[in-house]
């Protein structure tokens, strides 16, 4: 078997040929020649840029036996045995990271190099060592013997102990931009023969997300199966979208099309175009429209904030997507909530707002007062606030248990369950329940939806509770109110009604969880 896929056969053999990390490069050659060689160091950055193919180049050169040379010579014994050279040892941590394998390591140092002047230990994804094996690690890294070097890499530098990173010069590996990638596989495409267009060369590029090494791997997957490799077939192949179709897209919501949108977004469903890249190619493109907005001063539908508050709900859905809903329902939902469908979305709200102020019950013989209630920002207020009349820790945990017992219902509507999914219970009182979302559009969307999410709710559970979503942000400021209003003894009472109140006031642990609630 002679064949070597790409990414193996074009993995560099020399500083020349390690792209997209000059600085990096330049540093280490300058420590060669000034032979001014640190005991350690730690390669950071994303995968696939080039930092264990920088550790073998970095430990062939201070080896290298030709005199003067700031690079490896390639042909002295050193350079042309490099690949069996027992000086040279690499550990994957991954698979070899108890503290008995570092043990091992430590009583290895000791012996000299038998053929180079340095014995260079390279650990590959350092961050996976047990929490003893860094430390038995930690004396020797400190001071090992002076033939000793070690090159500790990782894609996770968080999760390497600050003692570790301490005793290493640490270079921060960035992720290779577009363009410099194209030029690379250009020149592989060229010695390899293989005949690929401009545009399809750049949609790998991007789909890499800054790795040669999955650049390379998606260039040969495509060579083996088609003749010219073009944009569609990438396309096609990988399961990713153009970025004209992407720009498509959001001229549709520019052009407030909610059904142009819909029928787009099914027909990416349907491809099976991945989720993440799709999420990703439109922050990409929105961010340039947003620096474009701002930048010439241009008025479109769409504001400058539009886009801003786009990129944050889009980058966040991708974290916050439950395994069991279709990641593109939260995209059309974050999508259409910018689509001002002019008459029909103002009549719907309309509707909606004067259903839930005429049934919004405050008590058992009395309704809001509607001069009150002059917008649907009042209604949310006065559900807050009556919420926290009676809020306490065992209606949130009773809220909770109804909310899952309802919506686990597998006839439930797509939309409303991926709400509930990316909700949370966060206070509740016999008659009111909030619910906090992770931004204020997600709330906004989520409010569109109450009376369904009343009628799932008191159907299942025999219960006439009211509902209201509000973002993270604004939960946050409310509990910090209740909990100042509870200390200046405070108390809230139900809007447009006399109460009668108890002569204690609630603790806060009677409201909210213990872990969840920091008095300062």
């Amino acid at each position: 078997m002679n064949y070597k896929v790409l990414y193996r056969k074009y993995r560099p053999d020399n500083f020349d040929n390690i792209i997209g990390q000059d600085y990096i490069i330049q540093t280490l050659i300058n420590s060669v020649v000034s032979n001014n060689i640190s005991h350690a160091y730690i390669f950071s950055g994303p995968r696939g840029t080039g930092k264990t193919s920088t550790a073998k180049v970095f430990a062939k050169s201070i080896n290298c036996n030709s005199k003067g040379n700031k690079k490896p010579c390639g042909k002295c014994d050193f350079c042309l045995n490099f690949s069996e050279n027992p000086d040279i040892i690499e550990i994957d941590a991954a698979s070899n990271n108890g503290v008995d394998q570092i043990r091992e390591l430590i009583d290895n140092v000791k012996l000299i190099p038998s053929n180079g002047k340095y014995k260079v230990y390279i650990i590959d994804e350092v961050h996976m060592l047990t929490p003893n094996a860094f430390n038995a690690l930690l004396l020797t890294l400190e001071e090992p013997p002076s033939h000793v070097i070690f090159i500790l890499a990782t894609t996770n530098i968080e999760n390497v102990p600050i003692t570790i990173l301490s005793r290493c010069q640490r270079f921060d590996f960035k992720k290779i931009d577009v363009d410099t990638l194209v030029l690379a596989m250009k020149n592989i495409c060229k010695k390899e023969k293989i005949s690929i267009e401009d545009d399809a060369l750049r949609e790998i590029a991007y789909l890499s997300d800054g790795g040669m090494r999955d650049s390379l791997s998606l260039l040969d997957q495509l060579s083996k199966q088609e003749n010219k490799i073009t944009l569609d077939i990438v396309e096609n192949q990988i399961k990713t979208i153009s970025n004209k179709s992407v720009d498509d897209l959001i001229n549709l919501i520019e052009e407030n099309k909610s059904d142009d949108i819909v029928a787009i977004l099914d027909e990416f469903n349907k491809r099976s175009i991945d989720y993440k890249t799709l999420i990703k190619k439109i922050i990409d493109m929105m961010s340039i429209r947003a620096k474009n907005i701002k930048n010439t001063f241009k008025i479109d539908r769409l504001s400058f904030n539009d886009y801003k508050n786009m990129i944050f709900e889009l980058s966040e859905s991708i974290t916050k997507v439950n395994i069991n809903v279709d990641p593109y329902i939260i995209l059309e939902m974050i999508l259409l909530s910018y689509v001002n469908n002019n008459e029909k979305n103002t009549v719907d709200n309309i509707k909606m707002e004067k259903n839930i102020v005429e049934n919004t019950p405050i008590s058992e013989n009395k309704t809001i007062n509607k001069e009150v209630v002059n917008d649907y920002t009042d209604v949310i207020n006065i559900r807050i606030n009556n919420c926290f009349v009676n809020a306490k820790k065992e209606f949130l945990e009773e809220a909770k248990k109804m909310i899952n017992k309802a919506f686990e219902k597998p006839n439930i509507d797509g939309k409303i369950k991926s709400i509930i999914t990316d909700s949370t219970v966060v206070a509740a009182s016999d008659k009111y329940i909030i619910l906090s979302c992770a931004s204020e559009h997600y709330a906004d969307s989520a409010n569109e939806f109450l009376l369904e999410f009343e009628k799932i709710i008191n159907k299942e559970n025999k219960s006439k509770y009211k509902v209201i979503f509000i973002s993270e942000k604004r939960w946050n400021e409310e509990k910090n109110n209740y909990i100042v209003n509870l200390k200046n003894n405070k108390k809230y009472e139900m809007i447009e009604e006399k109460t009668t109140t108890s002569s204690t006031q609630p603790n806060i642990s009677d409201v909210f969880d213990k872990s969840k609630v920091e008095i300062v």
